[in-house]
């Protein structure tokens, strides 16, 4: 039986590959694989884009998201909690206008996924806003701990290289992408959240100088050239090792500084913050910040070298290389973040020939035996209608496949509607800055043995709620209560207090790879629950796409065919 019955039907075609889901993985290949002359039908049992990565146009979605959770159909996903205060002239309506999403994600300057973009030519297909300052909760008593001695481990020969080694890694570039294509630009000496004073202590940029800014016990991370330079925050000692450790952080992959890369081979497994306490003594709380820019989810005791250097590294080299605003390193999209990036790329599919089609899901999945032609599989659709392919790609779930795996990882989201703007959040930072942020990232630490809780907050400006308000979403291993003690913590920056208007909280529960594979079956490892998208989504787009296709040249290229349409449809 047709669960959409109103949905035309397929046509009555054999397709090369068959794409179960319209999330990010699964819509990169829809285009990949149109784009190289594959006839592609990709599908998503839902009737809205971008599976996992969804975005709910209304408070009254979410509502039903949130009732699909808790009766079981939605895979992976338990324990949604939903408080509304809607209803007490809180401000939202009917719970209109607004865009809450389950993949808010940032998206760094030198990631592998905005650079395909860019080569796609489909960064002009997103309203792109600038990511602005890491802010982390640290009380006096946290940042008065002195720094621990340096021991015999000590890095020789990259002393005093502070300042240089920070510019270096903040060096501005000026490749645009599009992310700021028909901004309007606003004077520098304005907020756009109402041009306000900030409160607390804010940066002063006189004299070529700046104070890392303190909102209460929130405090920002110390990253940029001007902050290692010329904070009056950091002592000279600090200045000299912080700038030893990016310089570090950028050479320790680089084969012709052997140094470099001696100490990292001899450290891989070695805690962050154990290798830093012994290597490069800085105070702990610079060391807390650092572990922060990593975005990895555990208490920073667990989190490796291995792990941590390859997220700094891009979070370093993609800062100051966005114009306009060179105290950011990374970017979001408007209107739902990721959910905004699977329908501009589903579109980009169907342009190049493919079809999506919405509440279509695939009942079972097997071999065809020989029964239709060379096709390899036959896929039953809950539509009753049957579809023959060579391949078939997705997720265990999207693919009606067990996942074999036992061994998951949980993590507690959130998301909260904020009554008011939270202007202290999207302040420039540089006054010659033309842009002012519309999201930025702030930690909470858990101690030594405690996982942070990071949370995204977003402006008005991103359209996803009301200019007067602020979304705030919130990831953490710890559970819900750590979570809303967070948020409370942000909350009480504010005079008066904000309040909550709307909050969704639920659980995230994701298997480790460990699903059997079959003869033209491609099943996707479950999105990740990481704040930025990593490369790792668009490594394994290129494996499967030189699996199907014999090499992974061409991947998204543009054709002249598609160029020449794409300007036609233009003018």
């Amino acid at each position: 039986m047709n669960d959409f019955p109103d949905i035309p039907q397929l046509p009555s075609v054999d397709w090369d590959v068959l794409i179960s889901g319209t999330g990010i993985k699964q819509s990169l290949l829809a285009v990949a694989l149109s784009r190289a002359g594959k006839t592609v039908l990709q599908l998503d049992k839902n009737p809205y884009y971008g599976s996992s990565a969804a975005a709910f146009y209304s408070l009254s979605e979410v509502d039903a998201w949130a009732a699909k959770v808790n009766s079981g159909d939605e895979v992976g996903v338990t324990n949604a909690v939903v408080v509304s205060n809607v209803g007490e002239g809180g401000g939202c309506g009917s719970g209109g206008g607004y865009t809450l999403s389950l993949a808010p994600h940032l998206v760094y300057w030198h990631s592998s996924v905005l650079e395909i973009l860019r080569r796609a030519e489909l960064t002009d297909g997103f309203s792109w806003h600038a990511v602005g300052s890491w802010w982390v909760y640290l009380t006096e008593e946290e940042v008065a701990v002195p720094r621990v001695a340096a021991g015999a481990g000590g890095v020789v020969g990259l002393a005093e290289v502070g300042v240089k080694a920070a510019k270096l890694a903040s060096a501005a570039g000026k490749k645009r992408s599009g992310w700021n294509k028909g901004r309007k630009k606003e004077s520098a000496a304005k907020s756009a959240l109402g041009g306000e004073a900030s409160v607390g202590d804010k940066a002063t940029q006189e004299s070529g100088e700046t104070t890392l800014r303190k909102v209460n016990n929130f405090r920002e991370v110390p990253c940029t050239f001007e902050d290692v330079a010329w904070s009056k925050d950091l002592t000279d000692k600090d200045r000299g090792r912080l700038g030893e450790f990016l310089r570090f952080v950028m050479k320790y992959n680089d084969s012709t500084d052997q140094k470099c890369a001696r100490i990292f081979q001899e450290n891989r497994q070695t805690p962050l913050r154990t290798f830093l306490s012994a290597t490069f003594p800085i105070p702990p709380f610079i060391t807390t910040s650092i572990s922060s820019l990593t975005l990895l989810p555990p208490a920073p005791s667990e989190i490796t070298l291995e792990e941590a250097l390859p997220r700094l590294a891009t979070y370093f080299s993609s800062l100051g290389k966005i114009p306009d605003v060179r105290s950011s390193a990374a970017l979001t999209i408007a209107y739902g973040g990721s959910a905004e990036l699977c329908q501009v790329l589903s579109r980009a599919a169907a342009i190049s020939g493919g079809i999506n089609v919405l509440g279509r899901g695939v009942r079972s999945l097997c071999s065809n035996g020989g029964n239709n032609g060379n096709r390899k599989l036959e896929a039953q659709l809950r539509s009753g209608e049957t579809i023959y392919a060579d391949w078939a790609i997705g997720e265990a779930s999207d693919l009606a496949k067990e996942v074999r795996s036992s061994d998951t990882r949980s993590m507690s989201r959130g998301i909260y509607v904020i009554e008011t703007e939270l202007g202290w959040l999207f302040e420039r930072k540089y006054k010659d800055e033309n842009i002012t942020p519309a999201a930025v990232v702030v930690v909470v630490p858990g101690g030594d043995d405690g996982a942070p809780v990071y949370i995204i907050a977003r402006s008005g400006v991103t359209g996803e709620c009301p200019r007067s308000q602020c979304l705030l979403y919130a990831v953490t291993e710890s559970p819900y209560g750590d979570m809303s003690a967070a948020i409370d913590k942000v909350l009480q920056t504010c005079s008066p207090l904000s309040k909550i208007l709307y909050s969704l909280q639920y659980t995230v529960v994701t298997p480790s790879p460990g699903v059997g594979a079959e003869d033209g079956v491609v099943v996707l490892d479950p999105l990740t629950q990481d704040i930025a998208l990593q490369d790792d989504v668009l490594e394994e787009s290129l494996k499967i796409y030189e699996k199907i296709v014999g090499t992974r040249e061409g991947f998204m290229d543009v054709s002249e065919e598609i160029r020449r349409m794409k300007e036609e449809m233009e003018e």
